[in-house]
C-alpha cells in the first residue's frame, strides 16, 4: 500500500511556485511557461491521491498532466537560450509529446470501461505499445536536450551564467539518475511500486526548485544591469580617452565659472534626464572637458553623482520647507529633476543615508538647509 502523503507536498509546493509566479508584475515566457509546469505537476499529485476513490475517472484528471517533461524542455531553452529561444517547431515538438500522453490516458479511460474499440482488440494493444514506444523514446530525448541546454556553451559564459548551469544541469541530472536509473540498482519492482510517490515527488521538486532558483538568479542579474545603466554616466562614454591624457589637461577657470553658473544660477540639474552633452552644448564645449573639470575640480566621480548631489539638496529644502509640506514624495522628486520615485529614493538614500521620507519626519526646520552642495 502506498503513502500518498508525499504527493500533498508535491502539490503544496507547485501551487506555491505557481503563485508565486502569477504574481510577478514583471512576468516573461519562461515564468508562463514555469506556472503551466507546475500546474501539470499539481494534477499529477491530485491522480496518484485520487485514483483509488476516483477509479476510471482518474484519467480525466491525468489529461491535464501532458504538460512536464516537454514544457521543461522549453523552459530550459529560454532560460539558456537569449535569441528566439522557442520556435514554433519547438512548440510542435512538445505538443506532440502532450499528445501522446493525451492519446496514453484516453486509453487507459476507455480500456477500464471495457468497451470494444475495434473489432480486434489486438491490433489496438500492438498501437498502445507502438505509441508507448515513441513517448518514451520522444520523452527520453527531451530529457537529453533540457540538461544539454543549460551546458551548451559553459565555457562562454559568464560566472554567474555558470553557476546557473550548474544548479540546472545538477538538479536535471540528479532528478532522472533518481527516477530512472537509482531504482532499477537497488530495488525491485515490488519495492519500486511502493516507494514510487518518494521518486516521484523528490524527483520532480529537485527540478522545480532548480528552475525557480534560476528564474530568480536570472531576474537579479537583469536588475542589477538595470540599476548599473541608471548609474552610468553620460561621460562614461568617453572613457576610450586616455586617463593620462585627462590628467595632464588643465581645467579653465572660465569652464569652472561656467559650470556653476549652469547649475547654481541657471539650476540646470532640475531638468529631468540632463545628460553631460546637454551641459557641454549650454558652454559650448566638448564633453571630455565637462568630464575632466567633474572629476578633477568638483571630485566627483561622475556626471550623475555630480548633477545628483545638486538634486538630493534641493529635495532636502523642498521636504523640510512649509511650503512644500503637503506635497507627496512623487512631487518632490520631479520638481528635483528625478525622472521616478524608485531612483529618486535609491540616490537619496545612497547619499543622505535614509529616505526621504524618513528625512521629512527628522528635518523640519527649512531655515537649517541650505541649497548647495555641501550642508
Amino acid at each position: 500500500m502506498q503513502n500518498t502523503s508525499l504527493y500533498f507536498l508535491l502539490i503544496f509546493i507547485c501551487m506555491g511556485l505557481m503563485l508565486l509566479n502569477i504574481l510577478n508584475k514583471d512576468k516573461q515566457l519562461v515564468h508562463y511557461l514555469f506556472i503551466i509546469l507546475c500546474g501539470s505537476l499539481c494534477m499529477v499529485g491530485v491522480q496518484k491521491i485520487s485514483a483509488p476513490s476516483l477509479g476510471e475517472y482518474q484519467y480525466f484528471i491525468g489529461l491535464f498532466t501532458c504538460a512536464t517533461c516537454n514544457v521543461s524542455w522549453l523552459i530550459s531553452r529560454a532560460l539558456f537560450r537569449e535569441n528566439q529561444p522557442i520556435s514554433r517547431r519547438h512548440v510542435v515538438y512538445a505538443a506532440t509529446i502532450a499528445g501522446l500522453i493525451l492519446f496514453n490516458q484516453t486509453w487507459h479511460y476507455l480500456v477500464s470501461l471495457d468497451l470494444q474499440l475495434l473489432p480486434d482488440g489486438h491490433i489496438m494493444w500492438r498501437l498502445k505499445r507502438g505509441v508507448n514506444e515513441i513517448t518514451t523514446l520522444l520523452s527520453s530525448s527531451i530529457l537529453v536536450l533540457s540538461f544539454w541546454e543549460s551546458i551548451r556553451n559553459f565555457n562562454n559564459k559568464t560566472q554567474s551564467q555558470q553557476v546557473q548551469s550548474v544548479i540546472f544541469a545538477s538538479a536535471y541530472f540528479l532528478a532522472v539518475f533518481n527516477a530512472s536509473i537509482l531504482p532499477v540498482f537497488i530495488l525491485n519492482t515490488a519495492e519500486i511500486e511502493l516507494y514510487s510517490p518518494i521518486i516521484i515527488t523528490s524527483s520532480a521538486l529537485l527540478i522545480v526548485i532548480a528552475m525557480q532558483a534560476v528564474i530568480v538568479l536570472q531576474a537579479r542579474v537583469a536588475y542589477n544591469k538595470k540599476q548599473k545603466c541608471d548609474s552610468v554616466s553620460d561621460d562614461d562614454k568617453i572613457k576610450h580617452l586616455s586617463e593620462s591624457a585627462i590628467q595632464q589637461g588643465k581645467v579653465s577657470p572660465e569652464l569652472i565659472v561656467g559650470i556653476a553658473k549652469q547649475i547654481n544660477e541657471q539650476q540646470l540639474f532640475l531638468q529631468a534626464n540632463l545628460k553631460i552633452s546637454d551641459l557641454a552644448q549650454a558652454l559650448m564645449v566638448p564633453e571630455y572637458k565637462i568630464s575632466q573639470a567633474i572629476r578633477y575640480h568638483y571630485k566627483a566621480a561622475n556626471f550623475n553623482l555630480f548633477i545628483n548631489q545638486y538634486r538630493v539638496n534641493h529635495a532636502k529644502a523642498l521636504l523640510a520647507s512649509e511650503q512644500a509640506k503637503e506635497w507627496g514624495i512623487l512631487s518632490i522628486a520631479l520638481e528635483s529633476g528625478f525622472s521616478s520615485l524608485a531612483t529618486f529614493n535609491r540616490v537619496f538614500k545612497s547619499i543622505v543615508g535614509k529616505i526621504p521620507n524618513e528625512y521629512r519626519k527628522q528635518n523640519v526646520n527649512y531655515n537649517k538647509i541650505k541649497l548647495g552642495i555641501a550642508d
